[in-house]
């Protein structure tokens, strides 16, 4: 009888301990690499906005859509966010975007010096370069998303300079 106690207890010892893990990785904040970066794009500020936290997250900052002879780029300044797993940057069409059909319109930023696969952790004033070919006269928003768990974690609307 003691040795069935003795058994029952440490599976529900180990149990607990793989769900704290598991609840960590999920709902730990993760660590932010904070940048302060001086020179910006040389081109022409083409859009700007500033960032509002959505769900109960906290995102704030600015950011500009910049064309210069390199391509298309966002500067990020003075930037912060909530973190969390898998938080992107996307660039959208929807102004305030913030449904799961309005991100996927878009296109997903890789943050460079982000978490490992580009995750949104950098946090500051610095510049993203965005892929070739993208058309910054079709993008209206900019949104921090959780893919993991599809919700919004922030977003800015982009208003022409």
């Amino acid at each position: 009888m003691k040795r069935r106690q003795i058994l029952a207890g440490v599976g529900a010892v180990t149990g607990l301990g793989v769900a704290g893990v598991v609840g960590w990785e999920l709902f730990a904040p993760e660590r932010s690499t904070m940048v302060a970066e001086a020179a910006g794009p040389t081109g022409m500020a083409l859009k700007r906005g500033v960032f509002v936290g959505k769900a109960n997250h906290r995102v704030s900052g600015t950011v500009t859509l910049y064309e210069d002879g390199e391509g298309v780029a966002l500067r990020f300044e003075e930037y912060e966010q909530t973190q969390g797993p898998d938080v992107f940057v996307y660039l959208t069409p929807a102004p305030d975007p913030d449904t799961t059909s309005e991100v996927d319109a878009g296109v997903k930023i890789l943050v460079d010096g982000g978490a490992d696969g580009g995750e949104s952790t950098k946090e500051g004033t610095f510049t993203q370069r965005l892929p070739a070919g993208v058309d910054p006269s079709e993008y209206m928003g900019v949104s921090i998303w959780c893919d993991r768990f599809a919700v919004p974690f922030g977003a800015a609307t982009l208003t022409p300079v």
